[in-house]
């Protein structure tokens, strides 16, 4: 039987444009049909001596076609750290030996492994061997069964290709949504670009940016081609895709004004209601969907006042009083000082929190807060606009 590569394109989102291509190991059937071959990989019963050949012989083949193109891009390959435990310190290393042959400039061929079997040692000084020769690196599939944060940290990956089924779980929300989030925040504060694969449909593209992808690959493109195509093929694609996408985000950050503004108001109003510690809710219209609770500090990040919690009874939003936090110290809340060095810098606007997962309503929420006289110190824990919300395209709307 016959094995060859065939490459899938990857897009730069910036570039509007394909940077580099992926390697994919094909046969043909039966029938003439151009298959997969990656449920060998999978396959415990066949031969892995002859699997590693297989591996090696598409490799090579991949190179030789990248060495005669004339586009000016890179090549992805595929390395399982099965195969990285073959190669010992003192041995050559046949990518790299192949690259030479065939005369390729190393910095164009980008090394990607997956996560899985393999000594993380044995790895580390192989990738390391490959950086020194100008190749890059990227990890495959993270997110999936693996996922150990150490190999970021000691291998620092230039790019990190997101796990394809945690992609799409995370369109749905919930928790999928926030490892997401914490993937692509771990790949900004470590330099890496994150790479998002299997994008087959316009809803995925857009989550894509959400996520903060730099790099996308999928059938909503192109699946994997016999030979490489212009770089410009997908210019007016994405123009036209961050068009809608910028027109879309308009939108929403238009209503998320609006929500942030009636949340200030209605603080301020708060603000106004006050009598000492306490807060005379009388004087209040009934508090919008957004407001969770109120609560006040003093200048040491100790509540001084209850809980004023919003509930809905037979229908109709009011308020109750919860004492069990009285005497809590949130010194360490970032709200907190947020708030103080405001005052210090003697600006009147409230300030807001990052995003954080509140623990009695399980709802994502902000804390927004306020200097009042007598060093006394008004917060209110928001909802975050679009928690519950979906777009247009199904996409649930909060991602930051």
């Amino acid at each position: 039987m016959q094995y060859f590569p065939c490459f899938q394109p990857i897009i730069d989102i910036n570039k509007m444009s394909i940077v580099g291509y992926e390697a994919l190991a094909r046969t043909r059937s039966s029938d003439g049909q151009i298959v997969s071959i990656g449920a060998l990989f999978s396959d415990p019963s066949f031969n892995r001596a002859d699997l590693l050949g297989i591996d090696r012989s598409v490799r090579e083949q991949a190179i030789a076609y990248l060495s005669e193109s004339p586009h000016n891009v890179f090549l992805s390959l595929n390395l399982s750290p099965e195969w990285m435990d073959h190669v010992a310190d003192d041995m050559p290393v046949p990518t790299l030996e192949m690259a030479k042959k065939l005369g390729v400039d190393p910095s164009r061929i980008l090394i990607e492994f997956v996560e899985g079997a393999g000594d993380n040692k044995n790895m580390q000084r192989l990738l390391a061997r490959y950086r020194a020769a100008g190749m890059h690196v990227a990890i495959d599939d993270f997110g999936a069964g693996f996922s150990h944060l150490d190999r970021i940290i000691s291998l620092e990956p230039d790019i990190i290709k997101l796990d394809m089924s945690l992609f799409k779980r995370a369109m749905s929300g919930g928790v999928s949504q926030e490892v997401v989030q914490s993937i692509a925040y771990l790949a900004r504060r470590t330099g890496s670009k994150l790479l998002c694969e299997g994008v087959e449909t316009e809803q995925e593209f857009y989550f894509a940016l959400e996520c903060g992808a730099r790099y996308v690959q999928g059938y909503f493109f192109w699946p994997a081609l016999p030979e490489f195509i212009d770089s410009n093929a997908p210019k007016e694609i994405i123009r036209g895709l961050l068009k809608g996408y910028v027109e879309r985000n308009l939108n929403r950050e238009k209503q998320l004004m609006l929500y942030m503004e009636e949340m200030e108001l209605y603080f301020l109003s708060i603000q106004s209601a006050m009598k000492g510690h306490t807060v005379e809710f009388n004087t209040l219209t009934a508090p919008p969907d957004g407001i969770l609770r109120v609560f006040v500090c003093n200048c040491s990040g100790e509540q001084i006042s209850p809980n004023y919690e919003v509930v809905n009874d037979q229908g109709k939003r009011t308020w109750i009083v919860d004492n069990a936090n009285v005497g809590s110290n949130w010194s360490m809340r970032p709200y907190f000082y947020q708030a103080l060095a405001a005052k210090q810098l003697r600006q009147r606007n409230q300030v807001a929190s990052q995003p954080y997962r509140d623990v009695r309503s399980g709802r994502l929420c902000q804390t927004i807060g306020k200097m009042l006289s007598g060093d006394r110190m008004l917060f209110a824990d928001i909802i975050c606009f679009g928690e519950d919300d979906k777009d247009n395209y199904g996409n649930s709307f909060y991602l930051r």
